[in-house]
């Protein structure tokens, strides 16, 4: 099949690849690299790798795109790790339409950051879904889904490895069904969740809440994502890992009470948490027994 693929960073370069392989790419569009400040020039590389024809972009609004590829007279387009919502003019230029990729089982966890959300909200899976792209963001038929479940400790960074890694098979899966005629099965609109950028406010630890929520905060912002944080006398704490108590520590949610299991327990609006491993303004990270000698102080 003509392929037009739209993509960014890592993700994008490794189904880039896989299309090459399998199919006849005519139009690469990528973002600048200095888009996000991520550093991710991988799909750039892989187009200068493969003599590939590129267009960079910020935001595929350009006006001149439409005209462009209604004349490549494309099978398909698809889109990995674009990072604007893409035009609605764009997505009928392509005799079959335009294939997104989208790291959540939709129409759940539409939106961004859908890994970190979902082991946040401490769901027992996720997935990836290949859904035919209409122009509102993450909507429209869903030709392929895979699941991964999510264990009560698994970490965002470890569920985006097994998430990612069903990128490539359920994208090219995806080109076959579109080629044998299916136009997927359309969302559940009334099931639809959006899920907002998550910003430095949303990792603050807030310690009224429950031990489950904390914990599913820690996992869910592993490294390499901002991590959960809090602070201790004007210092900044980010916490790097954490486990449940073998017993409960109760009084004033926040306070470090004393050293438990392997680690310093700290007081919830439960039970209380163990912080194993934590970073003090940007230092190495240490265990957090070395850097709670004192008991007694109130993370806030």
């Amino acid at each position: 099949m003509r392929i037009v693929f739209f993509g960014y960073g890592e993700l994008g370069a490794v189904v880039l690849s896989a299309l090459v392989e399998h199919h006849d790419v005519v139009q690469v569009l990528t973002h600048r690299t200095e888009f996000t400040g991520l550093g991710e020039p991988h799909v750039a590389e892989l187009v200068e790798r493969h003599g590939l024809s590129c267009v960079i972009s910020a935001n595929g609004r350009e006006p001149e795109l439409p005209g462009q590829l209604r004349e490549l007279a494309a099978d398909a387009i698809v889109s990995t790790n674009w990072r604007t919502r893409l035009p609605g003019e764009l997505l009928t230029t392509s005799r079959l339409g335009a294939l997104n990729v989208h790291d959540a089982l939709l129409p759940k966890f539409s939106g961004f950051g859908a890994i970190n959300w979902a082991v946040r909200e401490h769901e027992s899976e996720t997935g990836v879904t290949v859904h035919l792209m209409e122009p509102e963001l993450d909507t429209g038929p869903v030709v392929v889904q895979r699941v991964v479940p999510i264990g009560d400790h698994d970490t965002a960074t470890e569920i985006y490895e097994q998430v990612t890694a069903q990128y490539v098979p359920a994208t090219l899966e995806a080109l076959d069904r579109l080629a044998a005629g299916e136009r997927g099965t359309p969302q559940d609109a009334a099931k639809r969740t959006f899920w907002h950028r998550i910003t430095e406010d949303d990792t603050r630890i807030d310690w009224t809440k429950s031990t489950r929520s904390i914990y599913d905060l820690v996992r869910g912002q592993s490294d390499p994502y901002v991590n959960a944080w809090t602070t201790l006398d004007g210092q900044r704490i980010a916490v790097k890992k954490a486990a449940l108590p073998s017993m409960g520590f109760c009084g004033t949610p926040g306070k470090v009470v004393r050293q438990a299991d392997g680690g310093v327990a700290v007081v919830t609006g439960t039970e209380g948490i163990i912080l194993l491993e934590v970073q003090v303004d940007g230092e190495e990270a240490r265990p957090a027994a070395e850097v709670f000698k004192k008991m007694g102080g109130r993370l806030t």
